[in-house]
């Protein structure tokens, strides 16, 4: 992919500096808070390149209920560390609630961002203790058949071992697909690294008779690519959950001020993004 500056594309296609001007956030004051409260539409390159909080969601409209998946804390220098705030279901049918839209209304930035890191470790620590409660559980119900057991108390080695790692910050990037002119955009999609846990690492009663090494040479954290398309042809429009306001793109939503103008995509000029 063709990346381009914003002096590159100025001369590509003979926008003046004006021009480009016109194109910035109304009242932005290169803070968050200029992209709460935008009365223009907002493209991607300057939601994302402030400091700001955004929640990554399923399909579902946004309600109280929708789950919150991740919770994605950008810090305006090209980074974006990414939260887990998923609900799981876990061994024996129990499970961990993760944070729902509701979770949300009044809170502030910061306050998410607490949530976010309480409920990435809450996760955590839900899936080691349920894989050593089972495990526990498998090692009493084993009795006359030590290899079982060995096994069993070996795994537990490996479930008590594991160490929560705090998320940290990485880069993200900006694809805009154009149209056939190549003077418009036809798509445009976030993407970064994600160090998700890997529960796959934990030992538990579904592995009986495996040798426990094997679960032990499993990383307890994988990386996976994150690629989110931003669904805004035009500009979005917003939800509101009690007395909050979120605004975004189809999967993808931050807390606005009411009357708030939406977010779009960049255009092939933006500084910043990789273009095809």
């Amino acid at each position: 992919m063709k990346q381009y500056t914003r002096r590159e594309a100025l001369k590509l296609f003979g926008i003046g500096t004006v021009a480009v001007a016109g194109l910035g956030l109304a009242g932005c004051s290169g803070s968050g808070e200029g992209v709460k409260n935008a009365s223009e539409p907002v493209p991607a390159s300057q939601a994302f390149g402030q400091a700001g909080v955004w929640m990554q969601y399923g399909d579902d409209q946004i309600s109280k209920d929708t789950g919150v998946e991740r919770i994605l804390v950008f810090d305006g220098k090209g980074n974006v560390t990414v939260y887990d705030t998923e609900g799981i279901c876990l061994n024996g049918g129990t499970s961990y609630e993760g944070v729902t839209f509701g979770d949300l209304d009044g809170l502030s930035d910061d306050e998410i961002i607490d949530l976010a890191k309480e409920k990435d470790r809450e996760r955590f620590d839900a899936t080691k203790q349920s894989a050593i409660d089972e495990t526990n559980e498998d090692i009493e119900s084993f009795a006359g058949m030590p290899d079982h057991i060995k096994n069993a108390e070996e795994g537990q080695k490996v479930n008590e071992a594991a160490e929560y790692q705090e998320p940290k910050a990485v880069p993200f990037t900006l694809k805009l697909e154009t149209d056939g002119t190549g003077n418009s955009a036809a798509s445009e999609t976030l993407s970064f690294e994600h160090q998700s846990l890997n529960s796959s690492h934990f030992y538990s009663g579904s592995h009986i008779g495996s040798h426990p090494d094997r679960y032990a040479d499993e990383a307890l954290y994988k990386t996976e690519q994150v690629d989110i398309k931003l669904f805004s042809p035009t500009y979005s429009t917003t939800s509101i959950v009690y007395d909050t306001t979120f605004g975004g793109y189809s999967g993808l939503a931050t807390v606005v001020n009411e009357g708030h103008a939406g977010f779009t995509w960049d255009t092939p000029d933006a500084e910043g993004i990789e273009v095809d």
